[in-house]
């Protein structure tokens, strides 16, 4: 397994044949990886924390793969079939309400490998889609009770029929919305549940799509 500073030279060195052999700097490997660059920069100088999930996003988008990058293995098939997938954020401490709302205060990131046929087929973005646990069953019969969803962070348009991320002083909900009166709702699948005025609010991504158990 490379070492943390060997890892950051191979990062410099993919994107500096990306970017025509240029000299490229920590705050650029920060950028690329979309990690803070203070952050980025106190974990190198202890030689802390890999940011795995980080680096196979980056690597997944450049179809590189990731045996190649750890153990510089380099067969064929591993990189066909390194191409063929994708790691995704699952924010596996977070969950969101399609109920009476939730809040979590401890960040558990973790990564889900989905073929990029699945994104395709729901039409969520690579860069841009992570994943998270729902509960509670205002959303059913559509998304049940502890159902995994992909939220397109990039899709923050209310205006269009969907169902979305929202957070609000209440927690996170995942919920259609609708407009009325010049106010806005938070509107269940589900009858037994009232439409919910929405004062504050924010759109995180809309839900493309999900997992759900039998």
């Amino acid at each position: 397994m490379l070492s943390y500073s060997s890892i950051i030279e191979k990062l410099k060195d993919i994107l500096s044949q990306e970017l025509g052999n240029k000299k490229v700097l920590d705050k650029d490997i920060a950028k690329a990886l979309e990690i803070d660059y203070d952050r980025f920069r106190k974990q190198k100088s202890r030689n802390g924390l890999v940011p795995y999930p980080e680096i196979m996003i980056f690597l997944a988008k450049r179809k590189i793969s990731i045996n190649w990058f750890f153990f510089n293995q380099l067969p064929e098939t591993l990189i066909e079939a390194t191409s063929d997938y994708i790691i995704l954020k699952y924010q596996k401490s977070i969950i969101a309400s399609a109920g009476g709302g939730a809040i979590n205060y401890e960040i558990d990131l973790t990564s889900l490998v989905v073929d990029k046929q699945l994104l395709d087929y729901i039409n969520s973005s690579y860069k841009y889609t992570e994943v998270l646990q729902v509960f509670g069953d205002s959303m059913e019969p559509d998304i049940k009770d502890g159902s995994l969803v992909f939220v397109d962070k990039s899709q923050v348009d209310i205006n269009r029929p969907g169902v979305y991320l929202l957070h609000t002083p209440d927690g996170l909900h995942v919920k259609r919305i609708k407009a009325q009166d010049t106010h806005y709702y938070m509107s269940s699948l589900n009858e037994l549940y009232a439409d919910v005025k929405l004062d504050e609010f924010q759109v995180i991504g809309e839900v493309k799509g999900l997992f759900q158990k039998f």
